[in-house]
């Protein structure tokens, strides 16, 4: 079992293969940490960091995904990665990892959102957490500051589903009801601006229907779809 192959982007020619693990479907991203390029894959059983050029591994940490899904996008900002609920500090100097928070390794208590990508800004994260709510957490430690259910409207948890995509001093929150949301998120709290319905959801399940695709954003429009439509939409004022 292969997790990870990289290919010659020129002549598609296979380079390296690395990980003997279960895919999930996050998306791997590349950062640059103590002193290296740095690969970060998020399977259904680690987290772990490559050497992009050749596939070394340089740093693992287990993380099993469970029943739950591996689809977040890992996030990185003042060497500080961020993967679902699970916040490790990268040396500055070398390419280790050590965890921040949580100290359980079991995978409830470090998972906040298989689906969703959370959102690290400064010295805050901003996150939904595993009943659908919207919560904001000090990154250094990982305290719950505050927590709001009017983001999404699905309370089971696993069918709850956002997508936040920083605009200005504000951000553009997307959820699993088609609904465009747009907010001031802070430590204080979450102030909502504005409203509207972009697409009616059509995906069946657990007996909703719910829309999952990431919204796109282009000079000052919004592309959303759902399955049986995409649409754009202006965003001038």
């Amino acid at each position: 079992m292969t997790c990870v192959v990289a290919f010659d982007r020129k002549s598609g020619k296979e380079i390296w293969r690395s990980l003997d693990e279960t895919a999930g479907q996050s998306s791997p991203v590349i950062i640059k940490a103590g002193g290296r390029r740095q690969l970060i894959v998020w399977t259904m059983r680690s987290v772990s960091s490559l050497d992009p050029a050749t596939g070394k591994l340089f740093w693992r940490e287990p993380f099993s995904a469970g029943n739950h899904a591996a689809v977040a996008t890992p996030v990185f900002s003042n060497n500080r990665l961020l993967v679902s609920g699970l916040m490790l500090k990268l040396d500055e100097q070398k390419p280790v990892a050590s965890v921040l928070w949580p100290e359980s390794r079991i995978e409830t208590r470090r998972i906040l959102s298989g689906t969703s990508t959370p959102l690290l800004q400064g010295n805050y994260v901003y996150s939904l957490n595993s009943t659908g709510n919207l919560v904001c957490l000090e990154a250094q430690t990982g305290k719950q500051l505050w927590e709001t259910d009017r983001v999404t409207r699905e309370k089971t948890g696993r069918s709850a589903c956002m997508h936040m995509t920083v605009n200005g001093d504000s951000v553009f929150i997307y959820n699993e009801l088609g609904e465009l949301i747009l907010a001031h998120l802070s430590p204080q709290g979450c102030k909502e601006i504005s409203r509207t319905t972009l697409v009616v959801p059509t995906y069946p399940f657990g007996g909703k229907k719910l829309t999952w695709a990431a919204p796109s954003f282009a000079y000052r429009h919004v592309y959303a779809r759902n399955e049986k439509e995409l649409i754009c939409a202006s965003l001038s004022r």
